[in-house]
């Protein structure tokens, strides 16, 4: 199994910027720095166990693939940004092309 989805823009995460009244007042002449808005991110320790069993069933179906010699390959359509499911072989050569949802029926063992 293979993704070409496309590249994504590198995350920024900056500190608010925090200044003495004696800073402040020393750089009374000097532009105001920017505004940094924050935000505070969660996620969990560990992925929930449903996650996991998906997880774990699509790299079985991925195995099971390979071992018929096929690989499913995503890939956005730079012109219409929808995407695109090729059945390969496992030399790279498309066999069909697939709709998404199918794409995703036959990863998850739901289509052969």
């Amino acid at each position: 199994m293979s993704f070409e989805i496309g590249p994504t823009p590198p995350a920024r995460f900056t500190a608010p910027v925090r200044r003495s009244t004696e800073a402040a007042s020393a750089d009374f002449f000097l532009p105001a720095p920017a505004r940094v808005d924050t935000a505070e991110l969660s996620f969990p320790a560990f992925p929930p166990p449903e996650v996991l069993d998906e997880v774990g069933r699509a790299a079985d179906r991925a195995a099971e693939l390979a071992a018929a010699n096929r690989e499913l390959h995503f890939l956005r359509d730079e012109e219409t940004g929808r995407v695109i499911v090729q059945v390969r072989d496992l030399e790279g050569n498309v066999i069909r092309t697939i709709p998404a949802s199918e794409g995703l029926s036959v990863l998850s063992g739901a289509a052969v």
